[in-house]
């Protein structure tokens, strides 16, 4: 089977590779080091291997590596780092709603697409964009609560840019530059017939349809 030139541009780095047209992207992300996408059910159902794909939050387990060509795709590792976390890497810590951890990233992902688009969720559409994430560890509450601080804290952020005079703003953004409330992570517009959107009931498929119910949980550590 011949194998696919792929170029996958990874929280601004730039990867060619030449694969196999079976291999997803989850599999291509983790050989290439970004260990940050867990490898959970490998059926689309847990949400621990949940990236953006050019803003949209996708498993990577039901997208072909050769599917994102040329698509930008971010991880949890590429909104922040240890020195400068993202304000919802930060709420995550500060509400202690990481336990083992598995699970976050792609919650962490799933969150960010949500207040991408909603900057102002309620607790019902917290949970809905969040249904396709599984956590085996906590009962949730302090996940939801989590989003809803970063939420206000984003919010926040966004009053102050606001309320800047136009020559602060000038110098903070340099000459042309655009400014993005939040720190890093900025994606491209949504293209759902790549990335295949979550279904109503919180599952992901590269087509864009909903998977079916979730079943039960199957994100083995």
């Amino acid at each position: 089977m011949p194998k696919k030139k792929t170029a996958l541009r990874v929280n601004g780095r730039q990867h060619e590779l030449a694969l196999d047209p079976n291999v997803s992207l989850l599999q291509a992300l983790r050989d290439l080091g970004y260990t940050d996408v867990k490898n959970g059910c490998e059926i689309g159902e847990c949400g621990a291997c949940a990236v953006l794909l050019n803003g949209t939050a996708v498993n990577s387990c039901m997208v072909l590596a050769w599917q994102a060509n040329g698509a930008e795709i971010v991880t949890n590792a590429g909104l922040g780092t240890l020195d400068k976390p993202h304000p919802i890497q930060e709420a995550f810590a500060d509400v202690g709603a990481v336990q083992c951890g598995y699970c976050t990233p792609g919650m962490i992902i799933s969150t960010k697409a949500l207040l991408d688009r909603n900057p102002n969720p309620s607790e019902a559409e917290i949970r809905e964009a969040l249904s396709g994430n599984l956590c085996r560890c906590t009962g949730y509450g302090q996940i939801i609560e989590a989003v809803q601080l970063a939420a206000s804290r984003l919010q926040a952020e966004r009053l102050a840019v606001a309320a800047m005079p136009t020559a602060s703003l000038t110098r903070e953004c340099g000459d042309g530059g655009s400014h993005s409330p939040g720190g890093s992570g900025a994606v491209a517009t949504p293209q759902a017939s790549l990335t295949g959107e979550r279904g109503h009931d919180g599952s992901r498929s590269p087509s864009g349809l909903s998977t079916g119910d979730r079943g039960s949980e199957r994100g083995q550590r």
